[in-house]
C-alpha cells in the first residue's frame, strides 16, 4: 500500500509537469519565471516549499532526536530569513524585473567579473543543497526497501522530469500541492507520536528516564554558538539566495512579492516544530542510536500502511519541492548569467531557442546534483556548508549595494 501511494504521487507530479508544459510554457521567461504572473498564494507556497524540504523534515527530526526542542532552530531560521527578506529587498528587487541575483550585481556595480563570480558561487551552493536533498530522498525511499543509490536515482529522475517539462510553472503548481501534503504529513506524524507516547508530559517523562539532560527540553539547549551556526548562514543565504529571488522575480508585482515572503516565513516558523516532535518521539519510543533514521522509524513502526504511505509521500513532497526549486535556480544561472550575458551565445529575444537550452541544462544539472550527493556528508551539515560558501562571498555585495549608496565596484569585488 505504501509503495502504491508513493507511486501514484510521483506519477501525479509528472502529470503536472506535462500539463504545465502544454498550457503555459511558450518561452524562457515562462520556463524560468512562470511568466512573472504568480499571485500571493502561489508565490507564498513556492517560497515556503523552497525551504520546507529534506533539511526541515529529515534533518529537523534528526536534530529533534539529538537535541530536543532546540532542534527546531534550523526550521525557525528558514522562516525568520523569509520574513526579513520581505522587509529588506523583496519589493525593490521585484520592481527591477530581473532574472538572477548576479543580474543585480552587474546592474549595481558594472562589469561582467562580479556577475561571473557571483553566479559561480551561487551555482556551487545550489548544487550542494540539491545533493543534500537527494540524500534525503534516498533515506526516505529506504522505507520501501529501496536500498543503496537506487532511491536517490528514482527521486532525482522524477523531479528532473517534471521540472524540465514545465519549468517554474510546474514547480509552482507542484510546490503548492507538495506544501499542503508535506504539512499534513508532518503534523499527522507528530500527533501520532505524541498519542503513542501518552501525551507530551508522558513523552518528556520517558525521555527523562532515559537519562536525557534538562537542556534537551529547552529551546535554547543547543547553546549560543550552535544556534548561531544554524541561524546566521540560513538567514544570510535566504536574503541573497537565487532560489528565493527567482520566485520574487516571478511575482506579479512588488506587493505580491513582499506579502508572499511574510506569509511563507510565518508558515515555516510554525511548521518547524513538528519534525522536532517526531524526532523526540523516536528518541523516547525506539532504541535507535542515530537520529538519521528517526522519521523513517516512525513511519515504519507507528503507522498503518495507508497512513504511512501518506506520510512518506508527504516526506518526498517536502524533499522534491525544494529540489525542483534549486534546479530551476541553477538553470537560470547557466542560461542567463553565462549563456546569454557572459558568452553572448544568444539574445534574450529568441525565447523559444532558449527554452530548449534551459531544458537541456536542467537535465544536466540534476544529474550533477545526483553525482555530488554520492560524496556528501549529513543533510543539515551539507546545507549549512553550502549556505556559508555562497553567503560569505555574495551577502556583502548584495546587501551592501542595497543599503549603502556609496558602495563601489572595487569594494564589492574585494568583499566577494
Amino acid at each position: 500500500m505504501i509503495l502504491f501511494i508513493v507511486t501514484v504521487y510521483m506519477l501525479g507530479m509528472l502529470a503536472i509537469g506535462w500539463w504545465s508544459n502544454k498550457h503555459y510554457i511558450k518561452g524562457m521567461t515562462d520556463f524560468l519565471l512562470a511568466g512573472r504572473r504568480l499571485n500571493i498564494p502561489m508565490c507564498a507556497a513556492t517560497l515556503a516549499a523552497t525551504h520546507f524540504g529534506g533539511g526541515m523534515v529529515m534533518g529537523g527530526s534528526e536534530y529533534g532526536f539529538l537535541h530536543g526542542w532546540s532542534g527546531a532552530w534550523y526550521g525557525v531560521s528558514c522562516g525568520v530569513g523569509l520574513i526579513l527578506l520581505a522587509f529588506a529587498t523583496a519589493g525593490p528587487f521585484r520592481k527591477l524585473a530581473l532574472y538572477t541575483v548576479p543580474d543585480y550585481l552587474e546592474k549595481r556595480y558594472g562589469g561582467k567579473t562580479i556577475r561571473v563570480l557571483g553566479a559561480l558561487l551561487s551555482l556551487v551552493a545550489l548544487l550542494g543543497i540539491l545533493a543534500a536533498l537527494v540524500l534525503s530522498a534516498k533515506s526516505a525511499l529506504s522505507i520501501l526497501g529501496i536500498t543503496g543509490n537506487t532511491g536517490a536515482i528514482i527521486a532525482t529522475l522524477v523531479f528532473i522530469s517534471y521540472t524540465a517539462l514545465g519549468g517554474l510553472w510546474a514547480v509552482t503548481i507542484t510546490d503548492s500541492v507538495q506544501l499542503i501534503l508535506a504539512t499534513i504529513g508532518v503534523v499527522l506524524a507528530a500527533i501520532l507520536v505524541v498519542l503513542k507516547s501518552g501525551g507530551m508530559a508522558a513523552l518528556s517523562l520517558t525521555l527523562a528516564t532515559k537519562g536525557i539532560s534538562p537542556g534537551y527540553f529547552s529551546f535554547w539547549g543547543l547553546g549560543t554558538s550552535s544556534i548561531m551556526w544554524l541561524l546566521l548562514p540560513t538567514v544570510m543565504y535566504t536574503l541573497i539566495g537565487q532560489d528565493f529571488y527567482q520566485r520574487l522575480f516571478a511575482a506579479k508585482d512588488e506587493h505580491v512579492a513582499k506579502s508572499a515572503a511574510i506569509i511563507s516565513g510565518i508558515i515555516l516558523v510554525v511548521v518547524a516544530f513538528f519534525p522536532t516532535v517526531i524526532g523526540m518521539g523516536a528518541k523516547a519510543l525506539s532504541d535507535l542510536d542515530t537520529g538519521a533514521n528517526a522519521f523513517p522509524w516512525v513511519v515504519q513502526n507507528l503507522m498503518s500502511p495507508v497512513v504511512g504511505g501518506i506520510v512518506l509521500a508527504a516526506m518526498l513532497a517536502a524533499i522534491m519541492s525544494t529540489a525542483d526549486s534549486l534546479l530551476t535556480a541553477a538553470t537560470s544561472h547557466i542560461v542567463k548569467d553565462f549563456w546569454i550575458e557572459t558568452f553572448q551565445m544568444d539574445e534574450i529575444k529568441d525565447e523559444r531557442k532558449l527554452l530548449a537550452i534551459s531544458r537541456n541544462f536542467t537535465i544536466i544539472l540534476g544529474i550533477v546534483g545526483l553525482l555530488i550527493s554520492l560524496i556528501m556528508p549529513g543533510i543539515i551539515d551539507a546545507l549549512i556548508y553550502s549556505y556559508t560558501m555562497y553567503s560569505a562571498g555574495v551577502f556583502i555585495p548584495v546587501m551592501g549595494g542595497v543599503l549603502w549608496k556609496g558602495a563601489t565596484r572595487e569594494g564589492a569585488l574585494a568583499s566577494l
